[in-house]
Formats: C-alpha cells, structure tokens, sequence
C-alpha cells in the first residue's frame, strides 16, 4: 500500500466518504444555530454581525452551549447565505465623512479631529511615525487650536455685543 501525505492546509475538493455523515450533521447544526442566533437578536432587536451571532449561538440552545464562530458561519454556504440575506437588511448607510472635522496639514494630508477616537490606537500610529512626521502633525494641530481659539474669542465677543443690545433695548 502506497503511503500518500496529504497536507492539511489544503481543502480537497471532496472530504472522505467516511465522513459525510459527520460533515452534514455539522453543517446543519451550524445552519440550525445561525437561524435560532439572528432570531434572537431580530427578537433583542439587534443587528445580526457575525460576531453577534458567534455569541448568541451559545446562548440560543441549551444542548449546544459551544455556539458556532465566525468561522464555521464563514465556510458554511447556506448558514453564510442565511447570515448575508439578514445582515444586507439590517446593514446601515456608511456616515459620508464630513470635511468639517479634518483638519489640512499640506502634501493633501488630513487630521480627523474626534473627541471620543480610540487613544490606543492613535498612540501605535504616532509610535510608527518619524519625528519629522511628528513634529508636523503637532505643528498643523498647534495651528488649528489656535484657529479654533480665534473662532472662540469672536463668537463670544458677538454674543457680548449681542447681549449688550438685548439689555440697552430692555432699559429703554
């Protein structure tokens, strides 16, 4: 007998007879817990992501508590199709980026301006940067602090002008 070595990276068109049986008990499985997931979460009133329907699974049938991943929702056809014809539904607009929150520091580069951005990963892009980039950025972020003060300073001098008519008004 011819002894073959198959990688195990590499997916063969067909599995092994043998396991049909085991391959099709896991696909339905994985198709039964996909449908009870986006159930639940349509139910919860949540948008049904593969991640959310990765940590609903388990939660959905108490004789499966391992769930299904991402994964098995990937690979699996009909649990894929059954996720992509719920989530296109659900799927919301992407927000048109608005150019009032960017800030131009030249070579049509731009700064996005968030309060509420992830520090984390801000601190690995600026950890990945030259100094000559860096000392750039806070340049053009120096210049648009002092723009931002500038516009500031002239709103509140407007408001106090504002008020001063409202109350002389008010006097007479």
């Amino acid at each position: 007998m011819k002894n073959v070595a198959i990688s195990r990276s590499s997916r063969s068109s067909e599995p092994p007879a043998w396991l049909e049986d085991v391959y099709e008990r896991r696909r339905r499985r994985t198709l039964r817990l996909v449908e009870l997931s986006i159930a639940a979460l349509a139910r919860a009133g949540e948008r049904a992501s593969l991640a959310a329907i990765a940590r609903t699974s388990k939660t959905v049938d108490p004789a499966e508590p391992n769930g299904v991943s991402e994964s098995a929702i990937l690979h699996n056809q009909q649990a894929y199709a059954f996720y992509r014809q719920h989530a296109d539904r659900k799927r919301r607009p992407a927000r048109a980026r608005s150019t009032n929150d960017r800030i131009e520091i030249g070579n049509d580069n731009l700064i996005r301006v968030s309060a509420n951005r992830d520090h984390g990963r801000a601190r690995q892009r600026y950890q990945r940067m030259s100094k000559t980039e860096l000392v750039e950025r806070l340049l053009a972020v120096e210049r648009a602090y002092a723009d931002m003060e500038n516009r500031w300073l002239r709103t509140a001098d407007d408001l106090l002008v504002w008020i001063i008519i409202v109350d002389r008004l008010l006097a007479a």
